[in-house]
């Protein structure tokens, strides 16, 4: 189960809490409430991993980090980190490369 895809966040989405939600908002001149995402704690966990790095971070890498975090199968980690990726690259939070 190996992939060449990296991944990256835009710098300009933060991760803020609102009313006890965890949330991402683009973070430009002029915030855009559309971009706002509210955020399970994986998909948290997966965003605040990606904000830590400076280059792009493999898929694998993130699933293992989710998989050490959470506690939960590889398999299921590998496959909740693509579907995140995939939908936040829909929503243009972030850029992929293969």
């Amino acid at each position: 189960m190996t992939t060449a895809m990296k991944a990256f966040i835009k710098k300009d989405f933060l991760i803020h809490t609102i009313a006890n939600e965890k949330v991402l908002i683009g973070n430009g001149e002029q915030i855009n409430f559309s971009k706002m995402l509210v955020l399970n704690d994986t998909a948290a966990f997966i965003i605040a991993e990606l904000q830590k790095q400076d280059a792009p971070i493999a898929l694998e890498e993130l699933a293992q980090s989710l998989h050490e975090h959470f506690e939960v199968e590889y398999e299921v980690a590998f496959s909740d980190v693509k579907e995140l990726l995939d939908q936040l690259q829909e929503q243009e939070v972030l850029m992929i490369e293969d």
